[in-house]
């Protein structure tokens, strides 16, 4: 790579998806929202090519985070958390395209990133000759991309790449046999409590595919509704808007190839609801009747309430809550495309102030948790979550658990699930509530691992509270 590639013109299309790069994961700092939620209000002002491209630089900078500050450290004279947020996102999202790429060459990589730069408000020269200078460096140090596997898999000079694996002619990783959990922290972009922790329940080969699963790109599903007129239809639909999509291997889901959809009349007119694989197993465990009264506690964003909502008829109903106005916005959008009779109501934030006047013969609580089921599509969570994080989450999870059964109904079935794949947030939390509630009767429990699962990661536990016979 010479000073005078880096000068070279740059289509203006590709500059302004490394622009958008950069402000989705600049508004990632702010620790309240996640990558996909931002990416879904920007994805549809780019065609097709543009979004999947879009998609994979912004959750791959997020998600290898860890290796790529790693990496960068040795070109800084100031920590990676000491740099300008602008700065400090394009390093890591020119250095995860010269690292993880094949196909965007060196230089590519660093001028649409540099150009990206310059398209923000209030980034200046002195941001982009530093950016392009520790790029450059770093490019100079890789010395190829391959498909071929290496002879030595922990080897301490390669990383796998999105394709294949990449080469440095510099150690960049920690030896396996110095420290274990370094190196796969280190190789796969993980923090090192959730490593050891998976160290210790899975082994050091389960291990490895769960963190390698938490890196592939998120695959994009959708559940066909009752509104659709057939399964059929709905895929035509979907293939004349455009869409590359497939049956999938559930009854009524749809794949779709590549990234993330654009708007689509499909979705507006209620035919499909974008929802995981995983999501929607969990979803149908509940198996309300037509006739049902539901609590969906803990509904944001929508998915599992709109396919609830999609199985009851006219006699039954659903009341959706959440603690965010702002978060029942999204549950009404997607369950004003349902039929049904439904309504929605903040609740508390402590679970204990939860008393709705009503009970239900089917509740679901869907709680809030580290997301470690689902790191494909929440990269972020990875660096968000502490070990002591869990402590906290498991008393939030212990009080919904508690309002649940409190607005159960005698011979009422109520859900637990989580998008996590821990047992202080799953096995745990049922295990303490039966104890607290020892009516409760469990019917029915799965772990769902994302490296052994077609969906997310995640957990359900199905309980009943059985009538009390008279004495």
């Amino acid at each position: 790579m010479t000073e005078e590639s880096t000068r070279e013109t740059v289509p203006k299309e590709f500059a302004a998806v490394r622009k958008a790069a950069l402000e989705l994961l600049c508004a990632t700092e702010s620790g309240t929202r996640f990558i996909d939620e931002l990416l879904s209000e920007r994805i549809g002002e780019f065609d097709p090519r543009d979004r999947r491209l879009l998609q994979e630089i912004s959750y791959g900078a997020l998600r290898h985070q860890n290796t790529l500050d790693r990496l960068l450290k040795a070109y800084l004279k100031l920590s990676m958390d000491r740099q300008a947020v602008v700065a400090r996102w394009a390093l890591r999202l020119g250095a995860y395209q010269l690292v993880y790429l094949s196909r965007v060459p060196a230089h590519a990589a660093v001028n649409q990133t540099l150009e990206g730069m310059k398209a923000l408000e209030g980034c200046g020269k002195k941001e982009v000759g530093f950016v392009n200078a520790v790029l450059h460096r770093l490019a100079r140090d890789i010395t190829r991309k391959t498909s071929k596997p290496p002879a030595e898999p922990d080897d301490p000079n390669i990383l796998p790449s999105r394709d294949g694996f990449c080469h440095f002619n510099r150690p960049v990783l920690p030896l396996v046999r110095l420290d274990l959990v370094d190196h796969l922290g280190i190789k796969y972009s993980y923090p090192r409590w959730m490593v050891e922790g998976w160290l210790a329940r899975f082994g050091a080969g389960e291990t490895a595919d769960l963190l390698v699963a938490g890196n592939r790109p998120p695959r994009l599903c959708a559940r066909i509704t009752s509104r659709a007129p057939s399964l059929a239809d709905a895929l035509a639909a979907l293939e004349a808007e455009g869409f590359k999509v497939e049956a999938g291997p559930y009854e009524g889901s749809v794949l779709f190839a590549g990234g993330g959809p654009g708007p689509s009349r499909a979705l507006e007119k209620g035919w499909i609801q974008f929802q995981d694989l995983t999501s929607m197993q969990i979803g149908a465990v509940l198996a309300p009747p037509a006739n049902a009264r539901v609590l969906d506690l803990c509904s944001a964003p929508g998915g599992k309430a709109a396919q609830l909502l999609d199985g009851l008829g006219e006699e039954g109903a659903l009341l959706a809550t959440d603690r965010s106005e702002a978060r029942l916005a999204l549950v009404e959008e997607n369950l004003s495309r349902s039929g049904g009779s439904w309504k929605t109501k903040v609740v508390p934030e402590d679970p204990s102030g939860i008393e709705l006047g009503e009970s239900f013969t089917h509740v679901l609580v869907d709680a809030p948790c580290s997301n470690t089921g689902v790191l494909s599509r929440r990269p972020e969570a990875r660096w968000r979550v502490r070990r002591k994080d869990l402590e906290s989450l498991a008393s939030l999870q212990d009080g919904l658990l508690d309002a649940a059964v409190r607005h159960l109904q005698p011979g009422g079935r109520l859900v637990y699930s989580t998008c996590s794949v821990e047992p202080q947030e799953n096995e745990e939390r049922v295990a303490a509530l039966l104890h607290r509630s020892p009516g409760l009767v469990e019917l029915e429990t799965r772990l769902f691992l994302p490296h052994r699962s077609e969906g997310d990661g995640g957990y359900y536990s199905l309980l009943c509270n059985p009538v009390k016979k008279e004495s």
